[in-house]
C-alpha cells in the first residue's frame, strides 16, 4: 500500500493517559483542523479568549474555554507541533489538563464539537507510519515500550524503536538487491551461461545472507519469552513447601501456608520479575491420590495447568524419601522444561540430587529452604539459565527477535533463497532466479512495512490503547 499520507484527512483526538485518578492528563490532537480548533479554545492567561498564535513545540500557559457557553473548562498546559516535525507528521497539539475523569472528557467534547472526532486504537502511530516518521518494526514497538513487564523486555522494545530491527534488515536487503543486480544483468543474455566465477560468487553471498538470517531467527524462542513471559506452575506433592515458596518468589504472603496437608485446593496466580523474564506463577493442589471429592478436582485442575505450563517449578521435600506421589510429579516433567526445588534442605535430608538426575539434568536442581528463604536466588538463577542461554544478554545491546509475524517473514525470506540456491545450481534461466530474489526481498519488505496491507495493519494497530 501507498505511504508518505494518512488513510484520510480527517482530525483525530482522544486521551493518551490512562483515565482514572493522576494529577494531569494528556489529550492528543493531531490533522489539518487542530490549529483552528486550539486557536477556538485556548486562551493565555491575561488575554481572555484572544488567538495565540503558538510557537512550535513550546509549552503554553494558559486556559481551555468553551467558546459557545464562554465557561473555562480548565487550567492547563499547552503545546503545538507543527507538521512535518510532529510524532505524527501532522499538525498537533497537546494539552496536559488536571486529571481524573471529567475534566479530560469535557475538553475531548470540546475538540469533537470542533470538528474532530475520536482516534481508533493506535492511530496516531499509525500515522506516524504512513508519514514516514517510523517504519513498521518501530511502529510495534511503541506498544512493546507501553507493556513491557520487566526492564529486559523495555530494553529489547526500545531498542527495536531505536531501529535496531531495521537496521538489521536494511543489511539483509541491501546484500540481497546487489545479488539481484547481478542476476538481472544477466537477463539480457539469456541463451549464455552465467560465468562460473560469478556464479560461485553469488552462491557464497547467498549462503552467507541465509546464515546471518539463520542465526536472527534462532534468537526468537528467548525474545519471545523476554517479551511475552513464561506461564509457570509449581508443582508437588501435598506439604512440600509450594505455597512457601510461592510467597518467597513474591516476596509477600500470598498464599496460605499451613503444616496440614492439602490446603490448597484451587490455584493461586501471580506474576513476578525474576532475572528480567516475567514469570506468571501458579500455586497449585498438591498432587497425591485421595478420596475427597473437592481435593480430587483440584488435583486435576493442578495436573492441567502442569500440562499447560511453558515452565515447571517441581518442589521435592528433601527430609522424606520419594514416594509414590513424588515420583507422578517427576514423572510428569521428565519431558518438559523444569527446574526442581529440593525443599527443607534445612532439615536432615534423605533425598540426593543424584536421586533426581533422570527427570532433570543436575544443574536444574537447586536445594531451598522456604521457610528460612535460602536458595531462592540461586533458584531463580537456575530459571534464568534455563530459559535464556546468552549469558550476556542483559548486560549487551544485543537485539533479539521477538514478533512471530517477524519470524514467519525471515523464514519466507530464508525459503525464497535456498529456492534460489537450487534454482541457480541446476542452471535455470536468470528470469527465475530473480524472481525468488524478489520474493525475498518482498519478505524483508513486510517486516518493515514496505509492502503490507491493510489487513495486516488492522491487526497490528488494533492492539494498541487509544491515544497512541
Amino acid at each position: 500500500m501507498t505511504k508518505n499520507k494518512s488513510h484520510n484527512n480527517d482530525t483525530i483526538a482522544a486521551i493518551a493517559t490512562a483515565q482514572g485518578d493522576g494529577g494531569i492528563a494528556v489529550i492528543r490532537i493531531s490533522g489539518e483542523k487542530t490549529k483552528n480548533i486550539i486557536d477556538d479554545i485556548f486562551s493565555r492567561k491575561g488575554k481572555d479568549n484572544q488567538p495565540l498564535e503558538m510557537k512550535s513545540h513550546q509549552m503554553y500557559y494558559g486556559y481551555i474555554t468553551d467558546s459557545e457557553s464562554e465557561k473555562t473548562v480548565d487550567e492547563v498546559l499547552c503545546v503545538q507541533m507543527r507538521s512535518p516535525n510532529s510524532y505524527t507528521g501532522e499538525d498537533m497539539v497537546e494539552i496536559h489538563s488536571h486529571g481524573g475523569h471529567l475534566v479530560p472528557m469535557k475538553i475531548l467534547d470540546l475538540l469533537f464539537k470542533l470538528g474532530a472526532r475520536p482516534a481508533n486504537p493506535g492511530e496516531f502511530t499509525l500515522r506516524a507510519y504512513l508519514n514516514g516518521k517510523m517504519d513498521l518494526t518501530q511502529a510495534e514497538a511503541v506498544t512493546d515500550v507501553v507493556n513491557a513487564q520487566t526492564e529486559e523486555g523495555l530494553k529489547q522494545a526500545e531498542l527495536q524503536l531505536e531501529g535496531a530491527l531495521s537496521d538489521r534488515i536494511g543489511q539483509y536487503k541491501d546484500r540481497l538487491a546487489d545479488i539481484l543486480a547481478e542476476i538481472e544483468a544477466q537477463v539480457d543474455f539469456p541463451e549464455e551461461d552465467i560465468d562460473a566465477i560469478v556464479k560461485d560468487r553469488l552462491i557464497d553471498s547467498t549462503n552467507e545472507l541465509v546464515d546471518k538470517i539463520n542465526i536472527l531467527l534462532n534468537t526468537y524462542e528467548e525474545g519471545r519469552i523476554i517479551k511475552h513471559g513464561v506461564t509457570t506452575a509449581i508443582l508437588g506433592k501435598p506439604n512440600v513447601g509450594k505455597s512457601s515458596l510461592l510467597n518467597q518468589l513474591i516476596m509477600k504472603e500470598r498464599a496460605i501456608v499451613s503444616a496440614q496437608p492439602g490446603t490448597t485446593r484451587d490455584f493461586i496466580e501471580e506474576s513476578i520479575d525474576i532475572r528480567g523474564i516475567a514469570l506468571k506463577l501458579t500455586d497449585t493442589a498438591g498432587i497425591r491420590a485421595t478420596t475427597d471429592e473437592i481435593e480430587g478436582i483440584g488435583v486435576e485442575l493442578a495436573k492441567k495447568k502442569g500440562q499447560e505450563a511453558e515452565l515447571i517449578i517441581a518442589v521435592i521435600d528433601s527430609s522424606k524419601d520419594l514416594d509414590s506421589d513424588d515420583l507422578e510429579v517427576l514423572g510428569r516433567i521428565k519431558d518438559s522444561r523444569a527446574v526442581i526445588a529440593l525443599n527443607k534442605a534445612d532439615i536432615n535430608p534423605k533425598i540426593d540430587e543424584d536421586d533426581l538426575a533422570i527427570y532433570v539434568r543436575p544443574n536444574r536442581i537447586t536445594k531451598t529452604s522456604a521457610k528460612l528463604g535460602t536458595g531462592i536466588e540461586e533458584l531463580k538463577d537456575n530459571i534464568r539459565e534455563l530459559l535464556i542461554r546468552n549469558k550476556n544478554l542483559s548486560e549487551s545491546n544485543e537485539f533479539v527477535l521477538s514478533e512471530l509475524r517477524h519470524k514467519l517473514a525471515l523464514e519466507r525470506c530464508t525459503k525464497s533463497l535456498q529456492s534460489f540456491l537450487h534454482a541457480i545450481l541446476a542452471d535455470e534461466s536468470p528470469e527465475f532466479l530473480a524472481l525468488d530474489l524478489r520474493l525475498a526481498l518482498d519478505a524483508l519488505g513486510e517486516i518493515t512495512g514496505e509492502v503490507t496491507t491493510e489487513d495486516i495493519l488492522g491487526r497490528i494497530f488494533s492492539k494498541f490503547c487509544i491515544g497512541k
